[in-house]
């Protein structure tokens, strides 16, 4: 079984492990078990929000979803999950059939083992034992349609398409809503001005949209080369660059943070000053310059998600964040450019690119396994 590692003290240090066994090993004994599950995953997406998980890995406890194969005793090797799809070839559970197919949370792995799982509403769900304690919404699995037969290559072409869209922007479209959310709860005396970092990343663009449908205007900041692409999407009410923070207006700012950049950060809390109401920190696409303050506060979005829950049922808010997310999907259609690459290797060969912000705001990458 191959693997996608990455050294967890050191973002420059990555390799795919290799395992003898097409399964690996050390957790083939646990095929058999009460309930086991075995999938083999077919694609998924890779964005800035992975870079996210690294970065919060210890905090957030993103290591401990997928442990890393064949470490022996160094514990410096991690995986960082991705959202994909992938079909179930293996199953002790009764109501999951193989063949059956699902919408998740993955390593970058040719297969993902559940030692034991349940069904809740047709959703798939992971308990194995290390992932009981984290998160519950990324132990979710949601059914994907089994393919149809060549017969129907047009409706396979649309359906792939589909799906790849949905790894891509669902859990950051997921996250945008909530964000939408806790915006629209600040007091307008204390939001007279909104400021997006990062405004190009995907759910920067899909907070941005979801304020828009509510009636807010939002300012995008973002590089000099971004400023162009990003105001003909229209989202925004104004787009200006990182080098011309001083022409903000002094009024009271919230600001939704998704670089995590230290010079942006005290450049605008120079500026504004105690003008400043609100810093939410939510990813950390200029993650190689973060530096944490006591005055701001990090964002969610599963506590969110769960608090939500709780206050208006699990059933109503599913109705209310999806009917977003395939809103804002069909919005992306029309810009987004998603490109597919072979293998482990691509995703290998691209992470630099990754790291380095250098993959367009406009384009979405998927690595396939199949086959």
């Amino acid at each position: 079984m191959k693997q996608f590692q990455i050294d967890k003290t050191n973002p420059n240090r990555f390799r795919i492990m290799q395992t003898e066994d097409s399964l690996d090993s050390a957790q083939i004994e646990d095929i058999g078990k009460t309930k086991s599950v075995v999938i083999k995953i077919e694609r998924f997406a890779f964005t800035a929000n992975n870079l996210t998980y690294y970065m919060v890995g210890d905090k957030l406890g993103y290591w401990k979803f997928f442990p890393a194969l064949n470490t022996s005793s160094d514990e410096s090797w991690g995986v960082i999950p991705v959202w994909g799809v992938g079909q179930v070839i293996s199953s002790n559970n009764d109501e999951v059939e193989v063949g059956s197919r699902f919408l998740g949370y993955f390593p970058p792995a040719e297969y993902l083992i559940m030692s034991n799982t349940t069904v809740n509403s047709s959703n798939l769900i992971d308990c194995s034992p290390h992932r009981l304690k984290l998160p519950q919404g990324y132990n979710v699995y949601r059914p994907l349609p089994v393919q149809a037969n060549n017969a129907n290559a047009e409706v396979n072409t649309k359906q792939h398409e589909q799906e790849n869209y949905q790894m891509l922007l669902w859990p950051l479209y997921a996250t945008s809503y909530c964000l939408s959310e806790v915006v629209d709860t600040i007091p307008a005396a204390q939001r007279e001005q909104l400021l997006v970092l990062s405004a190009s990343s995907k759910t920067s663009l899909g907070l941005a949209f979801a304020l828009k449908e509510a009636g807010i205007d939002a300012i995008g900041v973002t590089s000099e080369k971004r400023v162009a692409s990003l105001e003909a999407l229209g989202v925004y009410s104004e787009v200006i660059s990182y080098e011309k923070l001083e022409m903000l207006q002094l009024k009271s700012t919230v600001v939704v943070d998704m670089s995590g950049n230290a010079k942006v950060k005290e450049s605008i809390k120079h500026r504004l000053g105690a003008l400043l109401t609100r810093y939410i920190n939510v990813g950390l696409t200029h993650w190689q310059n973060v530096e944490p303050a006591s005055d701001e506060e990090f964002f969610f979005a599963p506590a969110h998600i769960q608090q939500r829950m709780s206050d208006i049922g699990p059933a109503e808010y599913q109705k209310l964040s999806s009917g977003f997310v395939s809103k804002a999907i069909a919005w992306s259609a029309g810009w987004l450019k998603v490109k597919e690459f072979d293998g482990l290797a691509a995703l290998q060969e691209d992470f630099s690119q990754h790291q380095q912000g250098q993959i367009p705001s406009n384009e979405g990458r998927i690595y396939t396994l199949e086959g």
